[in-house]
């Protein structure tokens, strides 16, 4: 089976993907100091690493989106910042965490609220998961709180600002011929689909 890609979209996620891997670049390297140092201050900018996944999948609304532009970011940070591969797996996880919630339903709605739910579905986990690497489990228990509460409004405000960019550079007509139509249901529709047939 052969997999008809257009070639335009290959070099729009390569092109949304390298801008994401130098500007993730900064964010990399101050978070090798930042989080074992100040994990509130690195749990409020996390949701910095999901704009740019955002970006690609709320503009394009392809599959596979979303993963192709996080590993060219990861290929990216992997030279340029001290995390070294490790900074690909980073990028994959996150990328997949912005997509999977789309996957689960085969890709028929972008839907705000969709990129939303899924990540604070991935955000609270992952800082619980990471609190006792951090010391944050030894913390007074404001402190407890305040990460996974920061990490995720921090992921949810990553999502609106990607969501928002996408929006504007969809209005310069970037991505005419690209994108996935999307199918809004009208109340004719349900109407009809709801009348019995004769």
């Amino acid at each position: 089976m052969r997999l008809n890609v257009p070639t335009r979209l290959l070099l729009t996620c390569a092109a949304i993907g390298a801008a994401a891997g130098l500007v993730l670049v900064p964010a990399f390297v101050l978070s090798t100091t930042l989080a074992p140092a100040v994990p509130l201050l690195y749990a409020a900018f996390a949701g910095v690493w999901s704009i740019p996944f955002v970006i690609a999948l709320a503009l394009l609304r392809q599959p596979g989106v979303g993963l192709l532009t996080s590993l060219i970011a990861g290929l990216i940070n992997a030279v340029l910042t001290p995390q070294g591969p490790s900074a690909i797996l980073t990028c994959l996880m996150i990328g997949a965490m912005v997509e999977i919630p789309l996957a689960i339903g085969l890709y028929r709605s972008f839907r705000p609220w969709i990129f939303y739910v899924g990540a604070a579905a991935f955000a609270l986990p992952y800082a619980l998961y990471s609190m006792p690497f951090l010391g944050v489990d030894r913390f007074p228990l404001w402190a407890q709180i305040a990460y996974p509460v920061l990490s995720v409004l921090s992921n949810l405000a990553g999502v609106w600002l990607g969501l928002l960019i996408a929006r504007r550079l969809e209005r310069t007509g970037v991505a005419r011929g690209l994108q996935r139509p999307v199918r809004r249901i009208r109340a004719t529709d349900a109407a009809a689909s709801a009348s019995p047939v004769a």
